[in-house]
């Protein structure tokens, strides 16, 4: 069959199941399994896909519909240009984490001297990775809970020739690092626990410990926000990436004499997403 019938029939599928972004999802399948870039498929629909792309094509169609992210079933996920690797170890990146490290970006370009970042919670290591990417003189920490996740941030930094740009240390609170930073950067887990179970079975499949932000899910933003101060250098910043209304929530209980600069900065479908606040 031609793609244009095989993407025609998927999509339906796809949207029958529930899935959002059927169409899309059915490209970037189809085009992994022919081993082409999805804009030079869609150029030329009537090709024909051999049988062997056809089976692998289907075998993948089946693991979306039951739920699983499409970054999953493609081994990796487009971070702001970077090809990050991404399996049920990790969270799968979204456009907001992406915002939130051009946030990150934004206060360390303001800065001199020798500079540090720490990406908490890292996950895949996308913040962290992008961020000495995009400065080739910044020292880089990766925090992270899981050893699993922490693996695939390693992992991730050795593909990108990056490792020797980062330290990475399993914890679980920032009270046990050392040093002090320019910017601390985290999407936390942020989901209250109660919350997780009526979620779409695409999220339900990410790691719950990347979800799971305790009773409001506040319980790590408290924490960070806690120790924050005793980790940072003067002037430097902390960027969260909190749900709707968190950051509010938070923001109002930061004392004036230890921060200044205290902003909730929206996203780009406005919602108040990001805190942003600066150590006096």
């Amino acid at each position: 069959m031609t793609a244009l019938r095989i993407l025609t029939d998927a999509a339906a599928r796809l949207e029958a199941n529930g899935v959002e972004e059927a169409a899309l999802n059915a490209q970037w399948l189809l085009a992994d399994a022919l081993g082409l870039e999805r804009l030079n498929l869609l150029a030329d629909l009537s090709i024909a896909v051999p049988e062997a792309a056809a089976r692998h094509f289907g075998k993948n169609l089946k693991r979306k519909e039951s739920g699983l992210p499409l970054a999953y079933i493609l081994g990796w996920q487009n971070f702001r240009g970077l090809r990050i690797n991404v399996d049920k170890r990790v969270l799968v990146p979204r456009p907001e984490t992406e915002e939130l490290a051009a946030l990150a970006a934004a206060h360390l370009r303001g800065r001199g001297g020798e500079l540090r970042a720490l990406d908490y919670g890292a996950g895949s290591g996308a913040i962290g990775l992008w961020l000495a990417h995009s400065f080739p003189g910044l020292k880089v920490t990766a925090a992270e809970k899981s050893a699993k996740a922490l693996a695939c941030a390693r992992e991730n930094a050795r593909a990108l020739g990056l490792r020797a740009r980062l330290d990475f240390v399993r914890t679980a609170s920032l009270a046990g690092l050392k040093g002090r930073f320019d910017v601390i950067v985290s999407n936390p887990p942020y989901i209250p626990t109660g919350v997780i179970a009526g979620l779409s079975p695409e999220v339900q499949s990410e790691p719950r410990v990347a979800l799971d932000g305790g009773g409001d899910g506040l319980s790590i933003a408290r924490m960070l926000v806690k120790f924050a101060p005793g980790r940072l250098k003067k002037g430097g910043a902390l960027l969260l990436e909190l749900g709707a209304a968190q950051a509010n929530c938070l923001l109002a209980g930061l004392p004036g004499g230890v921060w200044t600069g205290k902003k909730v900065r929206k996203d780009l479908n406005g919602l108040e997403r990001f805190l942003y606040a600066v150590k006096r």
